[in-house]
């Protein structure tokens, strides 16, 4: 783990140009980086290293789902003794279904996201591990139903067209899997694909050779395993930075309610809607709508609703709330200052009345360099 008294990495043009690169193809190789900025790949390389290693950026590989039609990915609002708040978030960012942890305003606590294997995994997940915790006084689910973005597509869109045309100069290749559409007659994630991508939630771009030595195969079959991976949809690779470096610190949720076959007012949303992090259609309250906005400063909260209001006048806000501190984001946990300390396994398969217990800590993935 970091020492909290690290000094903090200040972002310069080159640093957000890497990012944003990364945010489009987490697993680019150092000489296409290095291209697509006009920069030795050696010096790109040295500044990753300078990024992740102080946890300001990091790359996560996650698995979409448990591809069953009945799993499922959930909101769970929190409310808790204030007296114990704190505690609360620290013990359930550290298991492994709760892939977010936020304290926010408004009429919660604490707003996680969860995923299991299926809706009676939830109701024990519920009732035998989160209601087991001391001072959660209640709790709301929402079931999510649909993903129209998440995270994993935001970029910071700091590149130009001629940077953008380097980095891809044929359209279509990357590795930014996981939109969460699966290629018709993929087989189900057997025992070593959930290695791999766990394996992948620490490091996500670890190298083949790491990735052999941490499975115990060889590197052909690592290779074949994740293109098989990549190719059917079933990872999604994501590129992450500390929100206050970003240019971007102060985090909204929207609660709404919009028509289901009110297709213009989604579109709207992710068109015209610039901070637009998160849209998900959820299900489990008088809410179907759940918008996660992005924005550059407090004062600019008030513009973005009023920019909604104007935008997408038949989207209902039913509340709001803002992310006063991230605990947890995406398996990351993370310190006051939204760099990532550790990472969490996202076991999202294990039993989730085993989550109680703390996991054992990860073993390191090795470092060595990716031709």
């Amino acid at each position: 783990m970091r020492s909290p008294m690290q000094e903090s990495v200040v972002l310069d043009e080159l640093d957000l140009a890497l990012i944003n690169c990364l945010e489009i193809d987490p697993r680019a190789s150092w000489r296409r980086l290095g291209a697509a900025l006009e920069v030795d790949p050696v010096t790109i390389a040295r500044r990753w290293q300078r990024l992740s290693s102080t946890g300001t950026a990091w790359i996560t590989g996650r698995s979409v789902g448990h591809r069953t039609p009945e799993s499922c990915l959930a909101v769970v609002e929190v409310d808790c003794t204030t007296t114990r708040a704190l505690d609360i978030a620290h013990r359930l960012a550290a298991w492994p279904h709760v892939l977010s942890v936020e304290h926010v305003s408004g009429n919660r606590a604490l707003t996680l996201f969860v995923e299991v294997l299926d809706m009676a995994s939830l109701s024990r997940f519920l009732l035998e591990s989160l209601a087991a915790v001391p001072g959660i006084v209640a709790t709301r689910t929402h079931l999510v139903t649909k993903i129209f973005t998440m995270g994993d597509q935001w970029q910071l869109k700091v590149l130009d067209a001629s940077q953008l045309q380097r980095l891809h100069p044929r359209p279509g290749r990357t590795t930014k899997a996981g939109t969460g559409v699966r290629v018709p007659g993929s087989r189900p994630l057997d025992l070593v694909d959930r290695q791999l991508i766990l394996c992948l939630g620490q490091d996500g771009r670890a190298a083949l050779v790491d990735l052999a030595s941490a499975t115990g195969l060889s590197v052909s079959t690592v290779r074949r395993r994740l293109d098989d991976l990549i190719r059917r949809g079933d990872v999604v690779f994501r590129c992450d930075v500390a929100l206050p470096q970003s240019g971007w610190p102060i985090a909204i949720w929207i609660w709404g309610y919009a028509d289901p076959h009110d297709a213009e007012t989604i579109n709207t949303l992710l068109r015209k809607i610039p901070g637009t992090r998160v849209c998900l259609r959820i299900s489990g309250g008088r809410p179907n709508l759940l918008l996660g906005i992005a924005a550059r400063s407090l004062h600019e909260v008030p513009a973005v609703e009023a920019q909604l209001a104007l935008e997408a006048p038949r989207l209902t806000v039913l509340d709001r709330s803002m992310v006063l501190r991230f605990i947890k984001r995406m398996g990351r946990l993370l310190d006051g200052s939204g760099r990532s300390v550790r990472s969490v396994p996202m076991d999202i398969w294990s039993d989730p009345t085993l989550s109680v217990a703390e996991p054992p800590q990860e073993k390191p993935l090795g470092t060595a360099a990716r031709a």
